[in-house]
This record gives C-alpha cells, structure tokens and sequence, in this order.
C-alpha cells in the first residue's frame, strides 16, 4: 500500500471511528512515536528523537485537551496528572537523550491504554505490541 492509500485509509478509519476508539489509537500514536524516540535515542540521530517526542507530545497535549472534567470526574483529574507528567518527562528525555526514560513513559501509557481499552472493550485489553504499533508509517 502506497503512502497515499494508506493515509486515505487512516483518515477514513479515524473519521467512522467511535470516540472511545479514537483515543485508543491516539495512544497507539503516542506509543509508537515514543518507541521510535527511544530508537532514535539509542542510535545518536537526535534530530529524529525530537521530532517523535514532538509528535508524541502533540498527541498527549490533545488527549490533555480533551478531557472532560465534569463528566470524568475524578479519571480525568488522574489522566491529566498522567498527560502533565509525561508531557515533562518526554522533555526531560529529549534533553538527556534518555531512551530508557522514553520506555518508561512508553510503559506507562501502555499502561493508561490497557485500562482504558477494558473499559471500552472489557476482556480485550492486551499490551500493545510494538510489531502492532501501525503508525510508523505517519510522518
């Protein structure tokens, strides 16, 4: 599949997507370009790091923005606690070129999203995988 196709193809499955779907591909987003920071980190290509941690900083500052607090009640409260958190350790590891920090905040939102997959999908939730993560492709 071409770049093209496979675009049209995300822009697609996003927009017929259920709200409680697009958040869980917004974490795959978000774990995928963390893993490919930490791969960055790891090979010295520091340009390529800060591009991913911008990426998966631009998609945990939209998660951070649509959170609904009124609704979410105390959830929301703990996720943005989580969002901040990450947001400034992804900071922090671009600095240092810390790929081992990048993992961490990779597990952690790994983590968020297997709670909210069972909460979305109960009897689903399994780790993402990182041969699943699909969003590689997205520059």
């Amino acid at each position: 599949m071409d770049a093209k196709h496979f675009t049209h193809y995300k822009s697609t499955e996003i927009l017929t997507a259920d709200p409680a779907k697009i958040i869980l591909m917004l974490y795959d987003g978000a774990i995928a370009f963390m893993h490919q920071a930490a791969e960055a980190a790891e090979n010295h290509n520091y340009i390529e790091r800060a591009h991913k941690i911008t990426r998966a900083n631009n998609i945990l500052l939209e998660l951070l923005s649509s959170l609904n607090f009124e609704r979410g009640g105390e959830i929301a409260v703990n996720l943005r606690e989580i969002y901040v958190f990450l947001v400034k350790e992804l900071l922090k590891a671009d600095r240092e070129n810390d790929a081992q920090l990048i993992r961490t905040c990779s597990d952690i939102l790994n983590t968020v999203r297997e709670g909210w997959q069972s909460l979305v999908q109960p009897g689903q939730a399994q780790p993402v995988q990182e041969s699943q993560l699909s969003f590689s492709n997205i520059a």
